[in-house]
């Protein structure tokens, strides 16, 4: 069987599910490292990586599995005390994930020929599974006892099971736990279903669920070509297909023997494990189940009312756990009806251990999520973008009905109406936000393996502590945000952090320490990467920005800390002496600043302390689909500005707009602030120009600008809709219909606020 034989949904199934496993397995082995003898953090990893494993044998995807497998092994040694999980065992072991990431990557692009690890990879990784050491240049002697070839002769226990060895092939073999796990799930699930049969009432939707586990029972035992195995399962699956036949007195027979028959191929399949094949002589339980079935009553071996799966056992011939144990409760009438919520099936004491285990009661298991396709998603948020957009409208048009001459109580009508359709649009949207929203845990989650690599790569010590993972954003802005994180991170550690020779000298702890933290902030998510490292030095910057020509020496003493700093975020701007294949060629924080502020609509701000360390800030919005904007005119169009952005929005006097040298500003409760005209920004020609009524203040990154506006219109909702491919002329982040139906274009802060200083620049170039 090939993987071209399975179902596409079945692996994209596997893609989905293990992929989350294989993301989670990372970063939980970098937890590992510095507790390596944390047995439920191993035993977490153990099983995460055994699934993959199972679900990949079952795929027949033969290189992945091999890499899994050893990895896996070296895991259990580990489990079980033989074993400290090092440096070294950790570099193999994520060595050994970075070829799952490569081998899922082929499988998501269609490539099914999957890379091979390297077979040295595989090798060492077998020696600590067997038990060996790194050094040793021979795997060690393993434990395990390998089955002979001959098939040894079975053997009868003392309660009349005969137990015989079998040999399967190797590929069988690596199935054969995620086939026991998996029938064990099943018949749990088997049995609290057979319990309702009795009930009328539940019956037939009890009798719907079991026909469909125990048709998947029978496809699983049927791949492994066991025949006493496969025996068990169809016989449930015969009898199952009978039963809405059944009388109640026929059924009161067969149900228990339905629990007897679970028990046994459960305790069946789990011993497969050890390579065993256990049966009993189920003769008489399957002839009697027999007759029932094709509707006739018992003449012998009829069970008492109240009758469980051990009783049924017996009484058939078969002595399953302790017989002298074995009781029947004649009494009680209510032995096979379910309580609330689960199944109370009967047991003696002193049962075998899976005897025991199939006595357990069966909870309920609620089902909590459900995987819905991105584009379901991505469809979902554009109508409701469209609910929006009319939303608006029918708000509008109300206000047109307010203002005419119609009936007040139509009027009324319209306004209660239109209230009503905010408020459910308002709750819709919330809700189809919050099916997108993500926590920043799926991204945090990859940066301790970075930030381990990266110290090993500069030989320091940097420990990265992770504050606020569980705050949650839009999927989108996960997926935007993950590559600023890794250039800042990389930075971090790059150049903040100093080596522990440096650090020890300087009184600190040789370890360094990277902080990534995040939280909300009202509409807004802030994401925080703070170092204690060496800090940024301002003169240093300075110089640099001086000898790019990005200020004049002049200048450079009235600008304030944060604002030279920000020159580390401008194009191939660097004061590295040299350059590593980390950081240091002055690329990648003017990207940073690029995805942050044009694609997230975010800020990123710097302060550090010489010295000290370095703390950037990173403030992205929760989405970037909808967003509270105001609408002003500016001249005879009308743009919309984030609503998040505006501090403030005034109609200045004569007094409070004047200029310093030939900056336009306006003074505002005793703060000066620069002042651009929106008409200039946007080139309004002379003759359309329009007087400025008012002025909105925005606030970015910490700094405040005023921008005249010609007139305030009022708030919207508006829905963000993308300009690619579009020429766009000024600050310019994308366009959105307004409420009467007209196309508004959204103003880009970030561009806004560039424009403001580039306008200050060049007026004091010019004086």
């Amino acid at each position: 069987m090939s993987i071209n034989d399975f179902d596409p949904d079945i692996l994209q199934d596997f893609l989905t599910e293990s992929g989350e496993l294989l993301e989670e397995l990372e970063s939980d082995l970098v937890d590992l490292e510095a507790t390596p003898q944390d047995p439920e953090l191993l035993n977490q990893i153990f099983r995460a990586l055994h699934t993959i494993k199972g679900s990949a044998s079952f795929l027949a995807l033969t290189n992945l599995v091999a890499i899994a497998h050893c990895s896996e092994s070296a895991l259990n040694t580990a489990r079980n005390g033989e074993l400290i999980i090092g440096k070294p065992e950790m570099d193999l072991l994520l060595a050994a994930i970075d070829v799952l990431k490569i081998q899922f990557e082929e499988l998501t692009s269609g490539n099914f020929e999957l890379t091979a690890a390297d077979p040295e990879l595989i090798s060492k990784l077998t020696i600590l599974g067997d038990g060996g050491s790194l050094d040793a240049d021979t795997p060690c002697e393993t434990t395990a006892q390998t089955s002979d070839t001959a098939q040894p002769e079975p053997s009868q226990a003392a309660d009349g099971r005969t137990i015989q060895s079998i040999e399967l092939d190797a590929g069988k073999l690596d199935l054969i736990e995620h086939m026991a796990s998996d029938i064990s799930d099943t018949i749990d699930q088997s049995m609290q279903r057979i319990a309702e049969l009795i009930d009328p009432g539940t019956r037939q939707v009890a009798c719907n669920n079991l026909t469909d586990l125990f048709e998947d029972i029978v496809k699983t035992v049927d791949f492994f070509e066991i025949p006493p195995v496969a025996r068990l399962a169809k016989v449930l699956d015969s009898a199952i297909e009978a039963v809405p036949s059944l009388t109640d007195d026929q059924l009161a027979q067969l149900t228990p023997r339905l629990m007897g028959l679970c028990m046994l191929l459960k305790e069946q399949s789990a011993e497969l494990v050890n390579k065993s094949l256990i049966t009993w002589p189920c003769d008489t339980l399957i002839q009697r189940m027999g007759e029932l079935i094709d509707g006739h009553e018992l003449t012998d071996g009829v069970l008492p009312n109240g009758a469980d799966g051990y009783a049924a056992l017996q009484i058939d011939g078969i002595a399953y756990g302790d017989a002298d144990a074995l009781s029947i409760a004649e009494e009680d009438d209510t032995a096979l009806t379910p309580a609330a919520g689960q199944t109370e099936i009967k047991a003696p004491t002193n049962q075998s251990e899976p005897a025991a285990a199939a006595r357990k009661p069966v909870v309920n298991a609620v089902e909590q999520t459900i995987r819905v396709e991105v584009s379901r998603l991505e469809s979902l948020m554009n109508l409701v973008g469209e609910l929006v957009l009319q939303k608006n409208r029918i708000g509008a048009m109300a206000e047109d009905v307010t203002r005419s001459m119609i009936d007040p109580d139509l009027i009324e009508q319209m306004e209660v109406t239109a209230s009503t359709l905010d408020r459910v649009t308002g709750d819709i949207q919330l809700a189809v936000m919050r099916t997108r929203m993500q926590p920043l845990d799926k991204l945090f989650g990859k940066y301790p393996r970075l930030i381990r690599d990266l110290a090993t790569k500069t030989h320091k010590q940097i420990n990265l502590e992770i504050i606020g993972g569980d705050t949650e954003v839009d999927k989108s802005v996960i997926e935007e945000l993950g590559d600023p994180l890794v250039h800042l991170l990389r930075n971090s550690a790059d150049h903040g952090i100093e080596s522990p020779a440096v650090r020890s000298a300087n009184g600190k702890d040789p370890t360094g320490t990277i902080k990534l933290v995040a939280g909300h902030e009202g509409s807004h998510v802030c994401v925080q990467i703070i170092d204690d490292g060496k800090g940024l030095d301002r003169n240093v910057i300075g110089a640099k920005a001086v000898e790019r020509g990005l200020v004049s020496a002049e200048q450079l003493g009235s600008l304030s800390d944060e604002e030279i700093f920000r020159f580390i975020l401008e194009p191939g701007f660097s004061t590295a002496e040299q350059v590593s294949d980390l950081s240091g060629r002055g690329v990648g924080m003017d990207v940073v600043r690029t995805n942050i502020e044009s694609k997230l609509k975010g800020g990123i701000s710097i302060e550090s302390k010489k010295g000290e360390g370095t703390t950037i800030n990173v403030t992205i919005p929760l989405t970037v689909a909808i967003m509270p904007a105001m609408m002003v005119a500016v001249s005879d169009e009308v743009f919309a500005i984030p609503l998040t952005n505006i501090t403030e929005i005034v109609h200045p006097t004569p007094e409070m707009l004047s200029k310093l040298g030939d900056e336009p500003v306006i003074h505002l409760r005793g703060s000066v602030y620069p002042l651009i005209s929106s008409q200039e920004v946007f080139a309004v020609p002379e003759h359309e120009r329009q007087e400025e009524q008012f002025v909105v203040v925005i606030g970015f990154n910490q700094k405040l600008i005023g921008l005249r506006v010609t007139r305030v219109i009022g708030q919207q909702e508006i829905v963000i809709k993308p300009l690619d491919g579009v020429k766009r002329d000024g600050p310019i982040s994308g366009a959105t219909v307004r409420n009467d139906g007209g196309v508004s274009l959204i103003m880009d802060i970030a561009e806004l606020m560039r424009h403001s200083r580039n306008q200050r620049a060049g007026h004091a170039a010019h004086a």
